[in-house]
């Protein structure tokens, strides 16, 4: 894993070497090991490393026989041995034992087609000196990151925001789209971030700069086109067989390797499908919390126990505040998934013994494994009781006496939700569960002035153009391809990439291999969801691997106890970090209504949780990390 960055002036200005250093630099925490520069006129290639394969070889900026190729990568491509062996039957040379020269060769060799050809994880900068071309691409699924900036005439590319943010010719205006993006669902979906000049190159996408143009395409489109001939008996064994192979190809490395096990389907397959692959000793690693139902240590422990891993558990007793402005600022932008805090932990205490790890993500997109699902499923049922029926019931609740107890006023006011979201069509009542602010939320949140500002934008408009691009699927499987297509690369990825390279630790997420992606689409959707059962092909799959106990177990979640955490310190901490005073001051808001938020959650009538953190860890960003590359905290 590493970080890389980049200059290009078209008009063949040089570029200064101090510049490209700086963005490079406060890269290092993506590589620590080594770095690199390449200079022509008009082109700079920066790069930082964290060696993973070929130790003693394989630094970059890399480059062909002749020198008018090079590149710089970010990932791992694990069927780099395959592509040597078929590039050097073309007559290409090699100098290295790096999977990164194979990109190179095989540029030179398939020009863009190159991207066709690899398994991996990566984001990666070409640039061919003699068509003075430049090629950006990201893998297929978004596990890799990679930004850029288009300013008169001059392109920048980097891994992290944080690097541009140090381009002098950027100017860092604040996109006000992006905040309404966040106050819908809690992060910035597409090309668009943060900030008005910086972009994000999206999952399997590339850029070609070439005679001063900039052209955009994407290279990988996911079909989703069941298979209804294929029996589950049949697929199960299929899914077997990839899930092992994925799991076996991304175990090559130089350098120690173990795996994030949770005690969950999906972490506790990828540790099975370790052992089948022949890894004698596996090493394990787990976060706990002090809130036992949050907690799934146990559930490490058995599936350690039972698969005979070398395991460590870690645990988290408190909320750690003093972390989360630096948590922001490897983040780059506001992010509202308090699973930052236990990630950048875990990774942090599992780099002092591995300097990779396997990890699960992926499994509750693939193999449809939220709980939402199932509430979709109980909403066609909640249909057929008539609406005021249920409007009395979300009343009632509300209404009913909690005691004083957070633990009750919580459970009662999610029973509301779930009843709430019946009122609207399927997938819209998707929208509502996974929506930070409803659009009735948002008039009550925003002040008039942003308002009127953000009248002609859509709202969730990434989100329901599943449904209009796939009218064919199902309300179900339409927020399943969602939740592949948006939460996925724009929340899960961003989580694991930001925290673990904090940490300065490789993550490789194998049941996101391209190929078991394709398979799993290739499923009807009811070998995934049998009835209410979730992960139904999954567990079957799983059943020669793991404990009985651990297969139907019910989905917990990677989740820490935000809403207990907030109630207990929420108003000292909000007052220390001069929350309320920033929500005032930047103009968004309504900070009568966020008073009322506050208020609400704190006495334990009402978990605000969700819609707090994201108002927290905006305030937190506005007031301490916008603007700034360099980290100031």
């Amino acid at each position: 894993m590493c970080g890389i960055c980049g200059i290009i002036n078209r008009d063949g200005q040089p570029v200064e070497k101090g510049v490209l250093q700086r963005l490079s630099s406060v890269l290092r925490h993506r590589g620590p090991d080594d770095e690199g520069y390449h200079y022509e006129p008009g082109v700079g290639l920066g790069f930082r490393r964290l060696s993973i394969i070929d130790l003693s070889g394989g630094r970059q900026p890399m480059t062909n026989e002749d020198q008018t190729v090079w590149v710089v990568f970010n990932g791992e491509i694990y069927n780099f041995k395959e592509l040597r062996l078929l590039l050097q039957t073309y007559g290409h040379v090699f100098r290295t034992a790096s999977d990164t020269e194979v990109i190179v060769h095989g540029f030179e060799q398939w020009g863009e087609d190159v991207v066709h050809h690899l398994n991996g994880m990566f984001a990666f900068a070409a640039w061919d000196s003699r068509s003075r071309r430049l090629l950006l691409a990201r893998d297929r699924l978004g596990i890799k990151p990679l930004f850029y900036s288009l300013i008169d005439g001059s392109l920048a590319f980097a891994s992290e925001i944080k690097s541009l943010l140090l381009w002098p010719q950027l100017d860092p205006a604040i996109n006000d789209r992006g905040v309404f993006e966040y106050f819908s669902q809690h992060f910035v979906p597409g090309s668009e971030t943060f900030y008005s000049h910086i972009h994000k190159l999206q999952p399997a996408e590339m850029l070609r700069l070439a005679d001063g143009d900039v052209r955009l395409r994407k290279y990988w489109h996911p079909q989703v086109i069941p298979n209804a001939k294929q029996s589950v008996a049949d697929a199960v064994d299929e899914l077997r067989q990839r899930l092992l192979a994925a799991v076996k190809m991304q175990l090559v490395a130089d350098v120690p390797l173990g795996v994030f096990l949770s005690g969950g389907l999906d972490s506790s397959a990828v540790t099975a499908a370790m052992g089948q692959a022949g890894v004698q000793e596996i090493r394990s690693f787990n976060i706990g919390f002090d809130v036992k139902r949050y907690d799934e240590t146990d559930f490490a422990l058995q599936v350690s126990q039972h698969l005979g891993t070398r395991h460590e558990s870690f645990r988290l007793n408190e909320w750690p505040t003093s972390i989360l402005p630096k948590l922001l600022w490897h983040l780059d932008e506001p992010m509202a998934d308090a699973t930052i805090i236990p990630t950048y932990i875990l990774s942090l205490m599992t780099r002092r013994h591995v300097t990779v790890a396997l990890s699960g993500e992926g499994g509750d997109e693939l193999f449809a494994g939220y709980t939402h699902y199932q509430g979709m499923k109980l909403n066609r049922l909640l249909q057929f009781f008539p609406v005021s029926w249920r409007r009395l019931g979300v009343a009632w609740l509300k209404h009913l006496p909690y005691g004083g107890s957070a633990r009750t006023g919580y459970f009662l006011d999610r029973l509301a939700r779930i009843v709430s979201s019946s009122f609207f069509p399927l997938f819209e009542g998707y929208t509502r569960k996974v929506a930070f602010f409803s659009p009735e939320e948002q008039q009550l949140l925003f002040s008039p002035a942003f308002q009127e500002k953000m009248a002609h934008f859509p709202y969730l408009s990434a989100v329901r153009r599943i449904p209009q691009d796939h009218p064919e699927l199902d309300a179900v499987s339409q927020a399943n391809l969602t939740d592949l297509l948006i939460y996925l690369p724009e929340d899960m990825l961003v989580k694991v990439d930001r925290m673990s390279m904090a940490g300065s630790l490789e993550v490789r997420v194998p049941i996101l291999d391209h190929t078991l992606v394709e398979f799993a689409l290739s499923l009807p959707f009811s070998f995934k969801m049998k009835g209410l059962e979730t992960k139904y092909i999954l567990r079957r799959a799983l059943q020669p691997w793991l404990p009985a106990s651990i297969l139907q177990r019910r989905k917990r979640g990677f989740n820490p106890p935000l809403e207990f955490w907030l109630q207990k310190g929420l108003v000292e901490y909000a007052r220390e970090q001069e929350m309320m005073a920033t929500v005032a001051a930047c103009g968004y808001f309504n900070p009568d209504y966020i008073q009322l938020l506050i208020d609400a959650h704190v006495s334990g009538r009402r978990n605000y949780a969700r819609q707090l953190w994201s108002i927290l860890v905006f305030a937190l960003w506005w007031r301490r990390i916008r603007g700034k590359g360099e980290c100031p905290v």
